[in-house]
């Protein structure tokens, strides 16, 4: 991976940790539940395959996010699976 290939991704993950909640409801954390939110999540989805972002990448932005707003487990583990199939259907 070249210099430049590096940074690309670096860019490209922090592009994805910085949208990643607007994948979830701003009221409630549920991913996807609202046409914006899916909409968002259909685009980040786009961005990431483009970009070559690993499903395990994004679980982990995704897992970082819903600890930060300090949802429960249960919230927590409800809302990853969601996440896993949605992104899961274009990422490896």
């Amino acid at each position: 991976m070249t210099d430049q290939e590096k940074i690309n991704r670096h860019d490209a993950l922090i592009f994805l940790r910085e949208r990643m909640g607007g994948c979830f409801g701003s009221a409630d954390g549920i991913f996807a539940g609202h046409p914006m939110d899916e909409k968002r999540a259909k685009e980040l989805r786009q961005y990431a395959a483009e970009n070559n972002i690993s499903l395990q990448e994004i679980k982990e932005i995704a897992l970082n996010y819903l600890y930060s707003k300090s949802y429960i487990s249960e919230h927590i583990e409800e809302q990853l699976p969601k996440v896993i199939k949605y992104f899961g259907k274009k990422l490896s």
